[in-house]
């Protein structure tokens, strides 16, 4: 039984490291506010990135890219301006900060249409870093978002 629990343990030992190795590169500071400091928070500042943020940019464009073809029909997310804060929310409901932003995006279909999208503390893989809900008004024929994307506004 003793050499039993013996390898049980180094069998878990192994395990931790190798969990410890699949998450550090999670564990790393991302870029937040123009990249003059570096994003870790664990309810200290900064809560999230700031809307224009490249990170953020991309995260968005990756997300509507992601969406099934059904979906949008294959329209991406090319380019992004004219990026505003609407609210900042912290402690209503939720203790974790909320940032709600709007943008006009560029489409690949050659339209341009407003993208609203909100960045939210700790909901990144296991509650490590931010992520983000966002929406293409027009472009969300089930109504994931609500009708004209209320639920990543504020």
């Amino acid at each position: 039984m003793h050499a039993f629990a013996r390898r049980s343990r180094r069998i878990l030992a192994a395990g931790a490291v190798g969990l410890f190795l699949a998450l550090a590169p999670t564990l790393q500071p991302a870029e937040a506010g123009g990249g003059d400091r570096p994003y870790f928070s664990w309810n200290g500042e900064p809560r999230v990135p700031t809307c224009d943020t490249a990170a953020v940019r991309r995260a968005v464009a990756g997300q509507i890219a992601r969406a099934d073809a059904d979906y949008l029909g294959g329209i991406a997310i090319e380019d992004m301006s004219r990026v505003v804060e609407t609210a900042y929310t912290q402690g209503r409901p939720s203790p974790y900060a909320r940032r709600f932003c709007e943008a006009r995006a560029e489409m690949s279909d050659g339209r341009t249409r407003r993208v609203y999208y909100a960045i939210m503390e700790h909901s990144g893989f296991v509650g490590v870093s931010w992520n983000l809900r966002a929406c293409v008004a027009g472009l969300d024929p089930w109504r994931v978002y609500d009708a004209r994307c209320r639920t990543v506004r504020p």
